[in-house]
């Protein structure tokens, strides 16, 4: 019975990795993932997003910040647009570079920022590019890019 055992927790280990791998980030310099899942930037959102940072965006207090009316302030500070990628849950998506650039594309104005149009829109190659380079300490990033937001939001479309 142990052989068995020993067995499947190592193929349970091996799946494990693989699927770890599964969602890496390309090596730098590597081409984006143009490939789409076919689904609407409002769906992914909802697979991917929404458990943790609800269907409205305004997050878990303590745990999960609120996206509501400050995502795309990110926009306009230094690092903001790497940062919007470069979180866990950004970064580490299943989804692939071409539906992270149209999520996140969708996603600013949704949450109160400016209009679609009104801003640069991300491309599967910024994404990948944001991707391949791992954030360290996101909640020291996140503080010092809010620090940096002017005194007076911009106003939105």
């Amino acid at each position: 019975m142990r052989p068995r055992l020993l067995l499947v927790s190592a193929l349970l280990c091996a799946a494990t990795v693989v699927v770890a791998h599964a969602g890496a980030a390309p090596p730098e310099g590597a081409a984006a993932n143009l490939k789409r899942n076919g689904r609407s930037p409002h769906v992914n959102y909802m697979t991917e997003c929404q458990g943790c940072h609800m269907p409205d965006g305004r997050g878990i207090g303590g745990s999960v910040p609120s996206m509501k009316g400050e995502l795309y302030r990110f926009l306009d500070v230094k690092g903001g647009r790497a940062f919007l990628i470069q979180v866990p849950g950004s970064a580490n998506s299943k989804l692939s570079d071409a539906d992270l650039a149209a999520l996140i594309n969708w996603l600013v104005p949704k949450m109160g920022g400016p209009a679609e149009g009104g801003f640069k829109a991300y491309t599967p190659e910024e994404v990948a590019a944001y991707r391949a380079k791992r954030m360290v300490d996101v909640v020291g990033t996140r503080a010092a890019l809010i620090a940096s937001f002017p005194a007076v939001a911009p106003k939105t479309n």
